[in-house]
């Protein structure tokens, strides 16, 4: 079984926001969370032709509100944008039809609690930032395991799925990539993830002995952490690389978005030195093993 809606390789889009993903976005965005093909999606641009030539607004604001529509200087434009379709007709007729039977295994899966078994590819604190008037704050919630496959019962997963331990289980356990646990729990999708959001009976059957997160070691990371322009590649598949949920309430409706953080402090690729300290202490050299998908 794999996951058909994590896929990227299926639609383009020219939105602003997704150049950091070279426009590329997954199958569950599109299909799913917008689902904006084939029709597409509307933007809307405000602006002020007084404010963008640098003048002062003649009503005195510094910047636009709820209150410039209905001005003379006011400028309104809509943009339509439209997923580009990347297969051909057959190949996307063969996704749809693998799409209805992944959505017919979680119905029947979803929600029962279920065995199950994997090797963690990774092993992340996980994080969640909330904003409001007041600020930003960034709550430990536990750690985030990170496996390339597994078996959920007897189905063999043939794809990227996670699961959610509590800091209390893994001051316990001590999980480290490489290990390989049993546990059970129940699965939901989140975001087009396959997720156990609550990983119980775990049961370490191999240890890797390799380095691994403690709580301390998390909270001493979050006053360092910095937010990353987009999401590069390199940064997503780093050990310090961390892709956290944001909740944004400084807004009506609250806005849910991901970001990626680097928990070294580092500002991005150009300045960081952690991979080749790493690979320098560890006498390994080229790219580390990729552990994340991406949206």
């Amino acid at each position: 079984m794999n996951n058909p809606y994590k896929r990227n390789d299926l639609f383009a889009c020219h939105y602003a926001r997704h150049a950091a993903f070279a426009n590329r976005v997954s199958a569950w965005h599109v299909l799913v969370a917008k689902k904006c093909y084939p029709q597409g999606c509307l933007e809307f641009r405000w602006s002020c032709a007084l404010l963008n030539k640098g003048k002062r607004c003649s009503r005195g604001f510094n910047r636009m509100g709820r209150l410039c529509p209905g001005c003379a200087q006011y400028r309104d434009e809509k943009v339509h944008y439209q997923p580009r379709l990347l297969l051909t007709p057959a190949e996307f007729a063969r996704f749809q039809q693998e799409r209805e039977a992944f959505d017919e295994w979680v119905d029947e899966n979803q929600g029962r609690e279920k065995d199950v078994t994997f090797r963690i590819d990774a092993l992340k604190p996980r994080f969640r930032k909330e904003l409001d008037a007041h600020g930003a704050r960034l709550r430990l919630d536990g750690f985030l395991l990170i496996a390339r496959a597994g078996f959920i019962g007897s189905e063999a997963f043939d794809d990227y799925l996670y699961a959610i331990i509590t800091p209390q289980q893994q001051e316990r356990f001590l999980l480290a990539p490489g290990d390989l646990l049993d546990g059970r729990g129940t699965f939901t999708l989140d975001q087009g993830r396959l997720l156990f959001p609550r990983l119980h009976a775990i049961e370490p059957t191999e240890r890797s002995g390799a380095a691994t997160w403690r709580s301390s070691q998390a909270l001493i990371a979050r006053q360092s952490a910095r937010p990353l322009q987009g999401q590069p590649e390199r940064c997503l598949h780093c050990r310090q690389g961390a892709l956290i949920d944001v909740l944004d309430r400084r807004s009506r409706p609250e806005r849910r978005r991901r970001e990626l953080i680097c928990l070294e402090g580092l500002e991005g690729e150009s300045s960081c030195y952690y991979q080749a300290a790493e690979q320098l202490n560890t006498g390994s050299i080229g790219c580390p093993a990729q552990s994340e998908s991406r949206r």
